[in-house]
This record gives structure tokens, C-alpha cells and sequence, in this order.
């Protein structure tokens, strides 16, 4: 802006010329100094922030921290995209330079609490705690997440070998979740993690339920929400503690906790006029309507049939039966745990047994209540079949590698029949647990085979 005034000869004649400097490129130093904690001076892109005392707040950390001239910072979790409300071991400053382009990523490492016998903090991997519903580990770090003490996630060291994000948020409005009248014991949770893969080790899970909501012969059961099938799925194996009800499970989707159980809990003969009152749009509710009609499988007492509930192993030898219709009245089962047999399965148990059916486990249990799994229903109708099996035919499934090697015979077999098919996917899935409507679907589909 400065000028510079020539002056001719004459004296009179002048030509302005004005000064025009051009400025400094902007910085691209991108690098912080703080009063707590040690920060590294390694000149790379990934630096630290260590020794932080438990303890220390967001506000007190971003109150110490001095970037050089021009730069800026934003702390975020360990995702470096979400900001940070709070501060925890993970977390990362990122250090943005005058010219907007150079960043310096700091990584937060905060010491473990003090023990309770008093003494100098150290750093160290305790368990990450969260209580608002939001958690950060890093690969294979413990940790646990709660919201409103409603629910609780407790996560295993080396659970996944990558970082992990977890999210709890209450569901408020559940009223197209809710389709075959289930009855609500607690409030309902969508849970999600940052990748789509299912746990290594599984997590455990706590609820708290509403005693209040349960009539006298009904029990809490947490269940899951398949988002492929759009039904919900009961998780086997809980445990109840109180108002506490605990499952392990190796993925998130949508949990809550549902009062079930019947006055009588066990499928009774209904008339097969009588139209099921929680089947109608169903996308089984042909199907069920036939087997109930065909003597196959029962609705309960209550003129319910529960399509979405899991198949024990005893209520699917009795539809296997009532199907096949096997010659004979069987002998008296000799499991060691026949004791278990309820009086409406025990005459199907024998003749499935004398008939080939089933063998039990190899330490001479049936284990009647256990939830059934494809794998398993596979295995028996294979059996009750006869059909030829080969345990090294390929499947064609895309989660072969999934499928038990004492499954992949019967597996093989009956998809080469027509009996099996996969999901969109082509995915057998054949760990999962399978429902009564799944059940009836697939035994509908051998009555060709057999004239019942």
C-alpha cells in the first residue's frame, strides 16, 4: 500500500507508482504443547497426549492445550470423525494447520483409576466404562456401556480385533415392531456397532424388566430382531436375578425383554376351523393354517400359535412325527435326561427314535427344551427320510464354511431334493435358532416324499 512518487525533470510532471507486497504463505505447522499430560514431539502425523491423570475433564484438557499460531484442534472419539463430550483413553486431538490442509492426530491416553488401598495412578488397560450409552474400545480392550441403568453391555477382552463403537438408543415408538401382540417387559433398545460382523467372543447383556408386566405363569425372555425376516427371536440360556434378567449373544440389532409363557405353555388341539388369532398377515400364515389343519402342529389353548417362537427339539420330533406318521408305538426312551419329556412328547420321542429318526448327543442326553437349530432339523428330516448322505457334497451355500461337518451330508441332500433353500443371500445360516412358522414351512415340503 505503500507509494512511490516520481518526479520529472520539469519539476511538474509526477507518476504514482503503489506498492504491492505479496503475503506470506499460510503455515503448515500443525502442532500442540499442553500443560497436562506428555505430549510427543516426533514430528510425524501421529502423536500423543499420555500420562493425562484420571480423572481430568474435556474442558480442563482443551483449557491446557496451545496449538501453534494459526492452527486449530477439535477432540474426538477414537473414531477421529465423532466429537467428544467427555474424555477417555482412545480419543484423539486432531491438530488442523493454518493452511487447512496438514493435520497432526494426537491420541489421548488417560491413567487407570488409583486402587482402592490409595497410591499413585498408572497407566494401564482397565476396563473402559461408559454409562451414557456411548462406548469406544480399542482392538481386543474390555469395557462396558449402560444407559439409564436399563440395560448393560458388558464387553470381553479380545471380543473383536478391531476398534469398536457401540451405540444404545431407546426405541420410543414401537408400534410397527410389535405385530403379533407380544407383550413388552422392558423397554426396547437398538443397539449398533461400527462394523457388520459378529462378535469373536460373545458379549453379555443385562435388562432390567418390570415384574409388574408378568401374570403369574409367565417368565421374562429377551429377545432379538431379525431385520431380514422382520421377527422377533427369543435368545436362549438367560439367566434371571430380580428384576435382572442376563443373555450372551455374538451381535447387536434391537433387544428387549417380553413376558411369555401361557396358562398352558404347551401347543393343545384346537379345532382347525377355528382361525389363529396372531397368524393373519404372516408371511407363513398359509402354511400354518395347513399344518394346524393337517394334524401336523397344534395352536395353543389361547387360539394362538406363536409363529415367531423358537422350535424346541421336542416340539419338532412331534411335528416330524405327526407328519411321517412312523409304524409302531416306540419303546420307552432312554435318555438320560427322558425324565425331561413332557407327557404330550414322550410317545413321538420313542417312535422318532425307534424309527431313526434321532440318536441324541454322545453323552446320551436329548435335551428336549433346547432351542432346535437349522442344522439340527436338517440332520432329523434327513434321517426320517432315509436319504443317501455324502458329508463331502458341496452345499452351494454361501456360509458353507459355517455348516457342521455332521450337517453338511443331510444339508447337501435334501437342497439337491428341492426341500432347502437359502435367503436372498443364499445363506443357510445353520446355527440360528428356527421358529414354529420355519418349522411347518419345511415340513409342508416333504409330504410328496411321504403319503401321511
Amino acid at each position: 500500500g505503500y507509494k512511490v512518487i516520481v518526479t520529472a525533470q520539469d519539476g511538474v510532471t509526477k507518476v504514482t507508482y503503489t506498492i504491492s507486497v505479496q503475503a506470506a504463505p499460510p503455515s503448515g505447522a500443525a502442532t500442540l504443547t499442553s500443560t497436562i499430560g506428555t505430549v510427543s514431539a516426533g514430528g510425524t502425523a501421529n502423536e500423543t497426549i499420555a500420562n493425562i491423570p484420571y480423572g481430568t475433564t474435556l474442558a480442563q484438557l482443551k483449557n491446557a492445550i496451545v496449538t501453534v499460531t494459526g492452527a486449530t484442534y477439535e477432540v474426538y472419539l477414537g473414531d477421529g470423525i465423532t466429537v467428544a463430550t467427555d474424555l477417555a483413553s482412545g480419543y484423539k486431538v486432531i491438530v488442523t494447520a493454518q493452511d487447512g490442509i496438514t493435520k497432526v492426530i494426537y491420541t489421548i491416553a488417560v491413567m487407570s483409576a488409583p486402587p482402592s488401598g490409595g497410591g499413585s495412578p498408572i497407566f494401564g488397560n482397565a476396563k473402559v466404562v461408559s454409562s451414557d450409552g456411548k462406548l469406544f474400545l480399542f482392538a481386543g480392550e474390555e469395557g462396558e456401556v449402560s444407559l439409564e441403568k436399563e440395560i448393560v453391555i458388558s464387553i470381553p477382552a479380545n471380543a473383536t480385533d478391531k476398534p469398536l463403537k457401540i451405540t444404545i438408543d431407546k426405541i420410543t415408538n414401537t408400534g410397527g415392531l410389535l405385530a403379533n401382540n407380544e407383550v413388552l417387559a422392558s423397554a426396547m433398545f437398538e443397539i449398533l456397532k461400527n462394523f457388520p460382523e459378529n462378535f469373536k467372543k460373545q458379549v453379555t447383556m443385562t435388562f432390567r424388566f418390570n415384574p409388574a408386566s408378568l401374570k403369574s405363569y409367565q417368565k421374562p425372555a429377551v429377545f432379538y430382531y431379525d431385520e431380514g425376516k422382520k421377527i422377533w427371536i427369543e435368545v436362549t440360556g438367560s439367566t434371571i436375578n430380580g428384576n435382572y434378567i442376563t443373555v450372551r449373544v455374538d451381535h447387536f440389532t434391537k433387544f428387549a425383554v417380553f413376558a411369555v409363557g401361557q396358562a398352558s405353555d404347551q401347543p393343545t388341539e384346537t379345532d382347525p376351523a377355528i382361525k389363529l388369532r396372531d397368524i393373519a398377515g404372516h408371511w407363513a400364515e398359509l402354511a400354518i393354517q395347513q399344518a394346524v389343519n393337517r394334524g401336523i402342529v397344534s395352536g395353543y389353548s389361547d387360539g394362538t400359535f406363536k409363529p415367531n417362537r423358537i422350535v424346541t427339539r421336542a416340539e419338532f420330533t412331534v411335528m416330524l412325527v405327526n407328519l411321517l406318521k412312523p409304524q409302531g408305538p416306540g419303546s420307552e426312551p432312554t435318555f438320560s435326561d427322558a425324565s425331561k419329556l413332557g407327557v404330550w412328547a414322550k410317545s413321538a420321542v420313542a417312535q422318532a427314535v425307534q424309527a431313526g429318526y434321532i440318536k441324541g448327543y454322545k453323552d446320551g442326553t436329548f435335551r428336549p427344551n433346547e432351542a432346535i437349530t437349522r442344522a439340527e432339523m436338517m440332520v432329523m428330516i434327513a434321517n426320517a427320510l432315509q436319504l443317501t448322505l455324502d458329508s463331502s457334497s458341496a452345499t452351494g451355500f454361501a456360509d458353507e464354511k459355517n455348516i457342521p461337518s455332521w450337517a453338511k451330508g443331510a444339508v447337501a441332500a435334501l437342497r439337491k431334493l428341492g426341500y432347502i433353500q437359502g435367503s436372498g443371500s443364499n445363506h443357510l445360516n445353520p446355527n440360528d435358532k428356527a421358529t414354529r412358522a420355519e418349522a411347518v414351512t419345511v415340513l409342508l415340503k416333504l409330504s410328496p416324499q411321504k403319503n401321511d
